[in-house]
């Protein structure tokens, strides 16, 4: 599905073609999840349920569940109203009455009026006469968080326009009574443009006076709106664009950049990604989607789901810090925002991360082999087949290293299981995988699935 092109508008935004990625797996993506499935098709024929164990966005969730009965399980709740959206969807009534809901809302006009010294500048330092200026365009990215100025955490060296815009927000603000600008105080002019973040609010305004019947579905479209537009690398929530190279001097392509992501129009895109979503149809299975931990996840197993697939994070990198955008946008609160130390002075962590937010024990090397000790015995004890999905550790191209190597993790689950057998969907044969000299051939982004059984 495509969004039209336009020529860039001062006035307007831009609609641009969507990846749709949270949901939607193309080339390599689709090759692995095709490949999970001939897998675990041979090994429970009989198709019974399958527990996607780290659902995260519900790749896996949804590839099975015109198919098998799907448990997805997730910690975060930003999986949980994705993976609901996605397996139990609901009819398109939904989307007329809330649509014409949007297009009359009070809240767009309201919250716009609030914003618009903020949203006036920015629209000038990434389409107007102040984008002439690049040192001031890295200025407005490097302290442009509404949360940082209005917890005193500010930095004294702003450009006129940008105190004078906080300055009017600010008293703005004051005199308003709602409290709901959550991606705006948090995400404004950080990872989303001030007039992206407004319209965001403003949906979660509408959403919250809807019908609650509807509420999951409405802020899984959103969530993945979110996911779209938000202006970073790699388009995820793990740290805000770097506008300035290592030597200081503003990166010549940072507004191309700008550009590309803060003039999309969020409400068109809102719109198709509600349509997306209502185009999933019921399977006639009882798809469950539960909020907790693994291991209490598997100790009360369903019976009649055979498979556990498990895409666990083995990295040092917590994976809560490239979704911590998406879990406060759908827990809807107002977290404080963790710190850091730098130079012996504590200031606000730069990817403005919730203060409580998961830390995996699969992230952290002395927690992460009892994780996956203990991943083992549970599966084993339930007697299921369990999917365990790794990446190899290619050092020769910068890749992170992994908190357990797969030789470790291959001899842990032979305690457990009488048959342990490693397939792959990359470039490198089986062979390669027992011989640790040729680990570094292998492709980081390649899958490779730990299949452990008991006969």
């Amino acid at each position: 599905m495509e969004v039209a092109e336009k020529k860039l508008d001062k006035s307007k935004v831009l609609k641009r073609p969507n990846s749709f990625r949270t949901i939607h797996y193309l080339g390599s993506k689709l090759r692995v999840l095709e490949f999970i499935k001939q897998v675990i098709d041979e090994l429970d024929p009989e198709k019974n349920g399958i527990c996607d164990l780290f659902s995260g966005t519900g790749s896996v969730s949804l590839h099975f569940s015109s198919e098998r009965k799907v448990v997805s399980v997730d910690i975060q709740n930003y999986s949980s109203v994705i993976c609901s959206a996605l397996l139990n969807p609901i009819s398109d009534e939904i989307t007329h009455t809330f649509t014409k809901s949007l297009q009359s809302s009070k809240f767009f006009n309201e919250y716009l009026n609030i914003f618009q010294p903020m949203i006036s500048l920015e629209d000038s330092l990434v389409n107007g006469k102040l984008s002439s200026n690049l040192e001031t365009v890295c200025n407005f990215l490097e302290n442009s968080s509404l949360y940082a100025y209005l917890s005193d955490e500010r930095n004294d060296d702003l450009f006129p326009e940008l105190k004078e815009a906080f300055k009017k927000i600010e008293i703005n603000l004051k005199s308003h009574k709602n409290n709901l600008f959550i991606a705006t105080k948090y995400f404004g002019g950080v990872y989303f443009s001030f007039k992206q973040s407004v319209m965001i609010d403003a949906i979660i305004s509408e959403i919250e006076n809807s019908n609650p019947k509807y509420h999951t579905f409405l802020l899984a479209a959103l969530l993945s709106t979110a996911s779209d537009i938000v202006n970073t690398v790699g388009k995820q929530f793990a740290q805000p664009i770097r506008p300035r190279n290592k030597d200081g001097q503003p990166k010549k392509g940072i507004l191309k950049q700008l550009r590309k992501d803060r003039n999309i129009d969020v409400l068109f895109l809102y719109n198709q990604w509600l349509n997306k979503y209502l185009s999933n149809r019921h399977t006639g299975f009882n798809h469950q989607i539960i909020q907790c931990d693994y291991r209490e996840a598997l100790k009360n197993l369903d019976e009649n789901v055979r498979v556990i697939y498990a895409d666990p994070p083995y990295t040092r990198d917590h994976y809560s810090r490239f979704y911590h955008g998406l879990e406060t946008l759908s827990l809807r609160d107002f977290p404080k925002i963790s710190k850091t130390k730098i130079g012996g002075k504590e200031k606000l962590s730069r990817g403005l991360y919730r203060e409580e937010r998961e830390q995996s024990d699969f992230c952290i090397r002395s927690k992460a082999p009892k994780a996956f000790d203990e991943l083992f015995k549970l599966v084993s004890e339930k007697n299921r087949i369990l999917i365990l999905s790794y990446s190899p550790f290619d050092k020769s191209k910068g890749a992170h290293p992994r908190c357990v190597e797969i030789e470790l993790l291959e001899k842990m689950a032979k305690t457990y299981f009488d048959l342990v057998e490693i397939r792959s969907v990359g470039r490198f044969s089986h062979s390669k995988l027992n011989r640790s000299d040729l680990h570094l051939e292998a492709d980081d982004s390649a899958e490779v699935l730990i299949i452990c059984q008991n006969r």
